[in-house]
């Protein structure tokens, strides 16, 4: 499925928010790109430099998550970015930051 087809199935469902589309299957991705206001930005570097801008966006724009990914969002920003909000965090996704700060300082 083109990319074109993709941001038109957007515009029909009236996502007004930054998204990541990846393109292609698990095994073989063939397109990694961040939609913003319905205009696909290509990713070179692949789906985590998609989510690093992605949220890069959000921040700019003074957005907030989209609810149908603001948990995992709000995830990463805490445990990889090391910034934290008025957003907690559920008490499992606290206990897997733990176990991975534990992990990385230990190495």
């Amino acid at each position: 499925m083109p990319m074109e087809s993709v941001i038109k199935g957007l515009q029909d469902d009236r996502i007004n928010h930054p998204v990541v589309i990846i393109l292609g299957c698990r095994q073989e991705v063939s397109q990694v790109s961040l939609v913003v206001e319905r205009e696909a930005l290509p990713m070179t570097y692949g789906m985590a430099s998609a989510v690093e801008w992605l949220m890069k966006f959000h921040f700019v724009l003074n957005m907030e998550f989209a609810p149908e990914c603001k948990h995992i969002l709000n995830f990463l920003q805490s445990t990889v970015l090391g910034i934290e909000d008025a957003m907690p965090l559920a008490q499992s996704a606290v206990d897997l930051s733990l176990y991975i700060r534990n992990k990385c300082c230990r190495n």
